[in-house]
């Protein structure tokens, strides 16, 4: 495809003539097409090696829906596209382009004439329409070493175990790219050979979210430097083999992990890893919300075997030099939520942020008895709630608590978690009833010593949607962890017997430790994560939740919300507040 002159673009004068056109070369225009596809090495679809100065051009394969045409550059900038396309010509039309300069790539037999300043994401569908993306980055900022060099195929086969000569090129399709408030990252498939790892870079002067922080909140710097850290060290850790191997919990290896962490100017640090793919060709997948049963209970069987794994006085403690490993390698009081790494000043803020957050679901909220009061009353029990369920940032209850205390993932949220179907030994992918599912858990920044009550807390009420939870829901979920705990607790040595375990930890206490969990997460939930929550999402809307797919329920799910703020009514009452 070549793209006229930019001095000469133009548009179709009339649309009815735009589709007689249309449906006369139509079926020429697929045929053309395919056989342009064909005719590019794989390799050179999806993705070419950045450069600064020059566009990169990617197709995606043909299907049954529609084409992807991806260009991304280093700059962007607003425009529309149309195009006519005939099978001995093709020309484009364009509004709002702000450059004169134009660059030809070729790809095989296909060629392409576009600006340099203009990132173009091209859908071309049964009417051959097609728009330009705004604020489509490149690739350029996440595919590089920490020294902003494009990384090698060489660089892959070193880090992966595989022979340079098995590998030609490499791509990066847009669709498989992260970008999250504190990192970015992209799925990698090396080429011919197919297989894939997942790349995260985090450079924090490039992170807009890192620069509001400098300004507001200069401290979780430091916080957050220490979090990358804690996740390289883990993930190289013997402990981390050890669970992986003896529990079957699936973690991803880490290829290969790069960090510049800078104490002295916390937005100069850099981190980089390279981590083995949950790819969906592999039967990976993820969920917006957990909404089905054998989800939310096998997360809670892995949160179990992880907990008991590194339960107090297990048999992982054995191994003096993996325990010492441990203790330096993650946070001494883990979890997101806690009040050390979020800011003791929250304390004070639930009363405030309550008058102001609640009017977001006002609809909802208005006519429960609660809506006047709770942040008031929540408030007056933040701060006994925060020691009690991170009891070991604090010297003085470390110690009482000891006996309770496990490594714990710290941010259990659905985003954090993958799935994937398997069949029992001796059955088939035909006997559904057999059908097994594991779990795959990403992302340790937050991972440190803690209560496993409060690490389930977490995710309950971050990854499960609503309706699984009201009826009964949250207490048979939290029943059958206990009961899956109590099991590994025997398995992994914490604990000789069942009775035994039972005796350590009874339901009383865990559920005691559960709610006091519970009430500190809406502390944090009040006091600063609803100023994210803008706008809500049905479950059955695919495109809403693919768009907010990162987010926690409570910040997405207007049932959760309602729910959230009952059972925090509820443990008050509870406990005479």
């Amino acid at each position: 495809l070549r793209s006229p002159p930019i001095s000469s673009f133009h548009m179709i004068s009339s649309q009815r003539k735009r589709e007689i056109e249309l449906m006369m070369m139509y079926s020429r225009f697929r045929i053309a097409a395919l056989a342009a596809l064909l005719a590019m090495p794989f390799s050179a679809s999806s993705f070419m090696l950045p450069s600064a100065h020059r566009a990169h051009v990617g197709i995606s394969s043909i299907s049954g829906g529609y084409n992807e045409v991806i260009v991304p550059t280093t700059k962007y900038s607003s425009a529309r596209s149309s195009l006519n396309l005939d099978e001995q010509d093709a020309t484009t039309s364009l509004e709002g382009m702000s450059s004169p300069s134009s660059s030809s790539y070729g790809l095989a037999d296909v060629e392409v004439n576009i600006p340099t300043d203009l990132t173009i994401g091209a859908l071309v569908d049964e009417t051959t329409s097609v728009w330009v993306e705004e604020n489509t980055v490149s690739l350029d900022d996440i595919i590089r070493d920490l020294d902003g060099i494009p990384l090698s195929k060489e660089y892959f086969a070193e880090k992966m175990g595989i022979s340079t000569e098995n590998i030609e090129s490499y791509t990066c399709p847009e669709k498989d790219v992260f970008r999250g408030f504190m990192s970015n990252a992209c799925r990698v498939r090396l080429l011919p050979g197919g297989e894939t790892a997942f790349y995260k870079s985090i450079v924090f002067e490039e992170l807009d979210h890192a620069q509001e922080k400098l300004k507001k909140s200069p401290h979780k710097l430091a916080r957050d430097v220490k979090s990358y850290k804690v996740v390289a060290d883990f993930l190289s850790s013997k402990a981390c083999e050890e669970v992986t191997k003896k529990a079957g919990v699936h973690i991803p290896k880490c290829y290969d992990a790069q960090a510049r962490p800078d104490h002295s100017d916390p937005m100069k640090s850099k981190f980089s890893f390279l981590f083995a793919d949950y790819a969906p060709w592999n039967g990976w997948y993820q969920q917006w919300l957990l909404q089905e049963d054998e989800e939310c209970k096998a997360a809670l069987t892995t949160l179990a075997k992880i907990h008991a794994f590194f339960w107090n006085g297990s048999s992982f403690w054995d191994d003096a030099d993996a325990a010492a490993e441990l203790e330096a390698s993650i946070w001494e009081s883990g979890s997101y939520v806690q009040p050390k790494a979020q800011g003791f000043h929250q304390y004070k803020e639930v009363t405030k942020e309550w008058e102001t957050k609640r009017l977001k679901f006002e609809k909802e909220l208005s006519s429960f008895d609660y809506w006047d009061n709770l942040g008031e009353r929540l408030q007056s029990v933040a701060k006994e709630c925060g020691h009690q369920a991170h009891p070991f940032a604090n010297d003085e209850l470390a110690e009482s608590y000891r006996k309770y205390r496990t490594f714990t993932h710290g941010d259990p949220k659905q985003a954090n978690l993958f799935f994937r179907g398997k069949t029992s030994s001796g059955s088939t992918d035909d006997d559904y009833d057999e059908l097994e599912l594991e779990v795959g858990v990403i992302d340790f920044q937050w991972s440190g010593f803690g209560l496993a009550a409060t690490d389930v807390a977490h995710f309950l009420m971050a990854a499960i949607h609503a309706d699984r939870l009201v009826d009964g829901g949250e207490e048979a979920y939290l029943r059958y962890y206990y009961d899956e705990l109590q099991r590994y607790l025997v398995e992994f040595g914490a604990c000789s017997t069942k009775d035994d375990a039972i005796r350590h930890l009874s339901y009383d206490t865990f559920m005691e430790q559960y709610d006091t969990a519970f009430l500190d997460k809406c502390r944090l939930v009040i006091a600063y994560t609803w100023a994210r929550f803008t706008e809500p999402v049905e479950k059955d809307d695919e495109v809403g939740c693919a768009r907010t797919m990162n987010k926690t329920s409570y910040n997405k799910s207007i049932p959760n919300v309602v729910w959230l703020a009952s059972r925090c009514d509820e443990i008050l009452k509870s406990r005479g507040v």
